[in-house]
C-alpha cells in the first residue's frame, strides 16, 4: 500500500509538470488578451488556479477549488459541475456556488446546456438563458443571464462539464475567454482523476488496516483463551497437590495405584483391584497382593459384570455360595465389589477381595461406598485434567500454527502451510486444501500432502466426495472408512482405505472452500474434539486466505490497467528499465513497439465508449494471445499500447507487427453494432549496446517512429534502426503480404522534443 502512496505522489508530480507546461503553452499563445480590462494579471491567477488545484486530493475539496477559481478567472460569482454518474447514465451536480449554490439533482445526457455540452464534447455559450428554448424548466433561471458551459475531458472521455455564468443577458464573452476556461477544464479534469486515485487508494488503506485489526483482534482472543486454559489447568493442579492421599492424584495412572495402594495400606485389605471398562470388557488398571490375576474379564462374567449391569454394590460374604464368582486366587473368602463413575456414567469397578478365613462385612462394603465417591470425585477430576492439559496442547500447536500461516501473505505458501500445519495439528497422515470457483460452481483442489498422488489441479463438484458434501452443507463431516462411504469420490479410489475429517471454509456467508483430513489408521476415529479443533484452525485458515486475497488484489491493482488487464504504464517502465540495463550490459537486441488505434476518436464518437472500451479489450487480448511470454505488454494511455522486446531485431519486430496486421485483417470485433474491423499504425526502434541512453529516450524513438507512421497514411510501421544503412536492407517483406509497409527512419536524426 505505501507504494501505491507513492505512486500517487509520482502522479501528482507529473500533474505538476504538465500544468506548468500548459501554462508555459498558453503565454506563448499570441493574440490571447484576459477578456476584460482588469487590473488582476491574468496569467498569474491562471497559475495560483493550477497550484490550488493541483494540491487538492480530496475530491469535494478540490471540485470547490475548481469551480471557484474558474468563476474567478471568468470574473463571476455563479459557477458549477456536472460529473458523470457512476452508472454512465446522468449528469449529477456535485457543487455549484453563487446562483448555483442553491441547486441539486441529476440531469439526462443531452438535456439542457450540461447535457448538451457532454453530449457533444464541445464548449458551448448561451446569450440568453433565460428565454433559451433548451433550458431546464423546473429550475430557477432569474439569475442566469448569459452562460458558458465547457467539456471536462480526460484524455479522450468526458466526464462531466465545468459552467459559468451571469446575471446580464447579452454579454460579452470573448473566444479567449472560452478557450482559456476549456483549457482550465483539461487540468480540472486531470485534478479530479487524482483525487478519485487518491479517494480509492486511501479506502483501499482503511480496508488493508480494517483486515489487520481483524487478525489482531483474533490473535488477541486465542491468547486470552490460551492464557485462561491454562491457568485453569494451574489452579487445578494446585488442588490436587492439597488433597490427603488419593486427592493428591492428578493423572488417571497414578490415581488408579493410588486408590489401589492407599486402600490396601489404609484398611489392611490384602486384595484390592480396580477395573475399568473398555468395550465389551473390564480392563484392569492397578491391583495389590494379586501373584497372578485376570487382565481382562468379559462383560456378562463374575461378581464384578453383574455389579456393573445391575449399578448396584454387592457384597458377597462366602464366595463359595455365588455361581458367579471367577477366582484369580484358590484361598480367597468374600468380596465386596462396589461402582466408579464419571458424572451419571459407570466406567468401572473398584474390588475388594479377603483370604486367609477372613470375612467381609456390611461395613466393608458401607466404608467402600463412601471410597468410591471420592474416587468418582478425584476421577472426575484427573479426567478433567487431561482434558485440559490435552486441549492445552492442541490449543499451544493451534496458537503456532496461527503464527506461521498468518505471518505470510504470499497465497501459495499460505496454502501449503495450512495443510502442512493442519495434519500435524490433527496428528493425520495426509490432507489437501480445495478453493471454491464460484464461475464453475465447483472446488479446486490446490495442494495435497500425504496422498497416493498429488491431487493439486483436481475439481471437485459441490456434493461430491467429503469436500464437496462439506462444502454443500457447510457443516463438518467425519467419515469412517472412505473407501466403503457410499458417498464417496471416484476420484480417490486409489487412496487406501481411511478415516476421513473434513470441514468447510466459510467467511461470513461466502463459501472459500473445504479442509480435509485422513489417516489409514482404521483402529484410530476422528473425535468430536477433532472436528472442534479443525473448526476453529479453518476459522484462522480463512482470515489467511483472504488476507493473502486482498493482498493479491492490491498488489495487481498497482501495476495492472482495469480495463484491459494489462501492466500500466508505470509497472512497464520499471520493467523495461530492468530490460534495457540487462540489453546494454550484455549487449543483447531490445525493441520496443508502440501501436496506436487508427481512428479511435470516431470509433468512440460513432459508437459510444462502451464499443470503444471493448475495442480496446479485443486489441489487448489479440495482442497477449500473438504475443510471446518472454514479452512485456502493456497500456501506454489512451488507444496506444507499448511491447518489449527481448533479443528481438528489426526482422524480429517486422515479422511480428506483421502477424498481428494479419490477425487483424483476418478477425473483426463483434459488438452489439455489428462487427468493427480495425487497423492499427506501429512505431518501433531496435537496441543495440550503441543505442539510447536509457529507456525513455529509447521509447522517445519509437514514438517518433509511430507519428511518422501516422503521417505516411496508418495501418503501416515505421522503425528507428542503427544497424542499417539503408532502408532497403532492413525492409522485412512477409511472403503473405510482399507490399508490407515499413518505413526506416535514420536513427541518426534522433527523437525530436
Amino acid at each position: 500500500m505505501l507504494m501505491d502512496v507513492e505512486a500517487l505522489r509520482a502522479e501528482n508530480r507529473a500533474l505538476k509538470a504538465r500544468i506548468c507546461n500548459l501554462e508555459q503553452a498558453l503565454q506563448r499563445v499570441q493574440n490571447v488578451k484576459p477578456p476584460f480590462s482588469l487590473s488582476l494579471d491574468y496569467f498569474a491567477v491562471l497559475h495560483e488556479t493550477s497550484l490550488a488545484v493541483m494540491n487538492s486530493l480530496n475530491l469535494d475539496e478540490a471540485l470547490e477549488v475548481i469551480v471557484t477559481h474558474a468563476a474567478l478567472l471568468a470574473r463571476t460569482n455563479d459557477g458549477f459541475i456536472d460529473l458523470l454518474t457512476p452508472d454512465g447514465t446522468a449528469l449529477e451536480m456535485k457543487i455549484g456556488i453563487g446562483a448555483y449554490a442553491v441547486h441539486q439533482g441529476t440531469l439526462n445526457i443531452g438535456e439542457g446546456i450540461s447535457g448538451r455540452v457532454f453530449q457533444t464534447g464541445e464548449p458551448m455559450i448561451v446569450k440568453d438563458y433565460r428565454n433559451w428554448e433548451g433550458r431546464i424548466r423546473s429550475v430557477d433561471v432569474s439569475s442566469i443571464g448569459t452562460i458558458v458551459v465547457v467539456p471536462l475531458k480526460l484524455r479522450t472521455a468526458t466526464i462531466g462539464v465545468l459552467g459559468i455564468s451571469y446575471d446580464e443577458s447579452h454579454r460579452d464573452v470573448p473566444a479567449s475567454m472560452v478557450d482559456l476556461l476549456t483549457r482550465f477544464a483539461e487540468l480540472a479534469a486531470i485534478a479530479i482523476d487524482n483525487a478519485r486515485l487518491y479517494t480509492t487508494v486511501q479506502e483501499e488503506l482503511a480496508e488493508r488496516r480494517r483486515i489487520e485489526v481483524e487478525l489482531r483482534e483474533s490473535e488477541q482472543q486465542l491468547r486470552h483463551l490460551y492464557a485462561v486454559t491454562r491457568r485453569q489447568a494451574q489452579e487445578l493442579h494446585l488442588i490436587g497437590r492439597v488433597r490427603e492421599s488419593i486427592a493428591r492424584a492428578i493423572e488417571l495412572s497414578e490415581l488408579f495405584r493410588t486408590v489401589v495402594e492407599t486402600i490396601a495400606s489404609t484398611f489392611g485389605y490384602a486384595l484390592v483391584s480396580l477395573y475399568l471398562r473398555d468395550g465389551d470388557d473390564l480392563v484392569m488398571q492397578h491391583q495389590v497382593g494379586y501373584p497372578s490375576w485376570l487382565e481382562r474379564i468379559p462383560i456378562g462374567k463374575g461378581v464384578m459384570s453383574r455389579t456393573l449391569l445391575s449399578g448396584k454394590p454387592v457384597l458377597v460374604a462366602d464366595v463359595r455360595s455365588d455361581p458367579d464368582f471367577i477366582g484369580a486366587l484358590d484361598d480367597i473368602v468374600s468380596e465386596v465389589c462396589v461402582l466408579l463413575r464419571k458424572k451419571d456414567r459407570i466406567v468401572g469397578v473398584l474390588n475388594v477381595e479377603s483370604n486367609n478365613g477372613v470375612v467381609l462385612t456390611e461395613d466393608d462394603l458401607r466404608l467402600m461406598v463412601e471410597l468410591a465417591e471420592d474416587v468418582n470425585v478425584a476421577i472426575e477430576r484427573a479426567w478433567l485434567y487431561e482434558q485440559l492439559r490435552h486441549y492445552i496442547k492442541q490449543i499451544d500447536a493451534l496458537y503456532d500454527t496461527m503464527s506461521d500461516i498468518t505471518g505470510n501473505l504470499n497465497r501459495d505458501v499460505v496454502l501449503r502451510a495450512i495443510v502442512e500445519r493442519m495434519i500435524t495439528l490433527l496428528r493425520a497422515k495426509s490432507g489437501l486444501i480445495a478453493l471454491y470457483e464460484p464461475d464453475q460452481k465447483h472446488l479446486r483442489i490446490h495442494y495435497s500432502v500425504g496422498m497416493d498422488r498429488d491431487y493439486a489441479g483436481i475439481c471437485v463438484g459441490l456434493g461430491e466426495g467429503a469436500i464437496g458434501a462439506v462444502a454443500q452443507t457447510r457443516q463438518p463431516l467425519v467419515v469412517y472408512d472412505y473407501e466403503r462411504w457410499e458417498g464417496r469420490s471416484p476420484l480417490f479410489d486409489s487412496m487406501p482405505p481411511s478415516h476421513v475429517l473434513a470441514v468447510p471454509l466459510i467467511a461470513g456467508d461466502e463459501l472459500i472452500g473445504a479442509l480435509s483430513v485422513g489417516d489409514p489408521n482404521l483402529g484410530r476415529a476422528f473425535t468430536n474434539d477433532d472436528t472442534r479443533l479443525l473448526g476453529m484452525f479453518a476459522q484462522q485458515a480463512t482470515i489467511a486466505i483472504k488476507n493473502a486475497r486482498l493482498f493479491a488484489d492490491v498488489q495487481n491493482l498497482a501495476i495492472t490497467d482495469p480495463l484491459t488487464g494489462m501492466y500500466n504504464r508505470r509497472f512497464f517502465f520499471t520493467v523495461a528499465a530492468r530490460e534495457y540495463e540487462h540489453a546494454r550490459r550484455y549487449r543483447r537486441n531490445l525493441a520496443v513497439l508502440l501501436a496506436d488505434i487508427d481512428n479511435f476518436k470516431q470509433i468512440n464518437d460513432r459508437y459510444g465508449h462502451i464499443v470503444g472500451d471493448h475495442v480496446l479489450k479485443a486489441v489487448s487480448n489479440l495482442f497477449r494471445r500473438e504475443l510471446r511470454s518472454i514479452d512485456v505488454l502493456a497500456r501506454y494511455g489512451g488507444e496506444e499500447f507499448v511491447m518489449l522486446f527481448p533479443e528481438t531485431d528489426c526482422s524480429g519486430v517486422g515479422q511480428i507487427v506483421e502477424r498481428l496486421r494479419t490477425r487483424l485483417l483476418l478477425e473483426a470485433i463483434v459488438t452489439e453494432h455489428g462487427n468493427i474491423r480495425i487497423t492499427i499504425s506501429f512505431g518501433a526502434v531496435v537496441m543495440t549496446h550503441t543505442n539510447a541512453k536509457d529507456i525513455e529516450t529509447l521509447i522517445a524513438y519509437a514514438d517518433q517512429a509511430l507519428l511518422h507512421a501516422k503521417r505516411q497514411g496508418k495501418d503501416r510501421l515505421a522503425m528507428w534502426c542503427n544497424t542499417c544503412q539503408s532502408a532497403n536492407t532492413c525492409r522485412y517483406v512477409s511472403p503473405e503480404s510482399p507490399t508490407n509497409d515499413m518505413t526506416i527512419v535514420p536513427l541518426s536524426e534522433g527523437p525530436t522534443a
